[in-house]
């Protein structure tokens, strides 16, 4: 569907300023990225927006919202993305923009309305085609919901309003009660929170980021389900956050692998390389200045048993 084959992409964009790329591993991203922007093709309508599944009719509103901020900040990134794609796709926001209203209050939908607005506001402003009336005229809702200001604010800092974006925000939690739903746009509070995370960074809001950004880290990196979008977001926000927050201290240590002798120096977050096999004798030590954290990730296929083959 249109959010997975976002989600699968998306977060690539920023990988290199996560961790360290040989060659090998950009030349597969950029793979990835471009047979990304294939398949988006596949999703748009005759409308401009992007329906849920390859070849739909139907418009799905956040879907359009999601896949237009990848191609964006794809194209940002140096990727081709067809003019014509982008095009219709920003007559689609445009219009969809201009004649949006708050859904009715009874509704599921109403919840995430506002949000899904000013998301569609947000990539506007990120594609250079800013509507500063609508932003206004949603501004002046007094129901917004925090992910919508959070998102709304972002799109004021992209036109070059930081002092509306700044007071849109005063004041408002940076923490999103907890929630998961599967039908408008897919989200969750971390979702969210990882959105609010991605603001931060634009406002350079060092110490709330910081202190988001490693609650977002650590809900990564528990042992529980994440939707594709969740995770995509969280992974796509902690890496802008790093992206924006180089550490000062290198990443500097010595190891061996066998009694042979290495050693690393890296301005990255992160490095990994393949140890090569099983029963290796492994030491580790940090000649850096920073905190140094080791992981030992292993990979392997089970060994088979006694089955037997049979069909019935």
């Amino acid at each position: 569907c249109i959010e997975q084959t976002t989600s699968s992409v998306f977060p690539q964009l920023y990988l290199a300023e996560l961790v360290e790329l040989d060659p090998q591993k950009q030349a597969g991203i950029q793979a990835n990225v471009n047979a990304g922007i294939e398949r988006i093709k596949l999703f748009q309508t005759s409308n401009g927006g992007f329906s849920y599944w390859p070849g739909g009719s139907y418009d799905n509103e956040w879907g359009t919202n999601y896949a237009g901020h990848f191609l964006v900040d794809a194209e940002k990134k140096g990727y081709s993305v067809p003019s014509s794609l982008k095009t219709k796709w920003l007559k689609y926001q445009k219009r969809q923009a201009r004649n949006w209203s708050k859904a009715n209050a009874t509704t599921d939908k109403a919840r995430y309305d506002d949000l899904t607005q000013a998301y569609r506001l947000f990539t506007l402003a990120l594609a250079g085609k800013a509507e500063l009336g609508l932003m206004n005229r949603l501004r002046e809702r007094t129901d917004l919901s925090i992910p919508a200001k959070w998102r709304l604010a972002a799109a004021y800092k992209l036109a070059g309003q930081q002092e509306a974006a700044l007071s849109l925000i005063q004041g408002t939690s940076t923490s999103v009660p907890e929630y998961q739903e599967l039908s408008y746009t897919y989200g969750s509070n971390s979702r969210d929170e990882a959105m609010i995370l991605e603001t931060l960074v634009l406002l350079d809001r060092k110490v709330e980021r910081a202190e988001l950004a490693k609650t977002i880290a650590n809900r990564l990196n528990k042992n529980s389900w994440m939707s594709t979008q969740t995770t995509a977001y969280c992974l796509l926000a902690v890496s802008k956050f790093v992206g924006e927050n180089k550490a000062e201290d290198k990443m500097k240590f010595s190891y061996k692998i066998n009694g042979e002798a290495g050693s690393r120096n890296s301005d990255m977050t992160m490095v990994s390389f393949d140890l090569g096999g099983k029963g290796k004798q492994i030491e580790l030590k940090n000649t850096g200045e920073g905190i140094l954290y080791v992981r030992l990730i292993t990979k392997g296929i089970p060994l088979g048993g006694d089955e037997e083959a049979m069909a019935k």
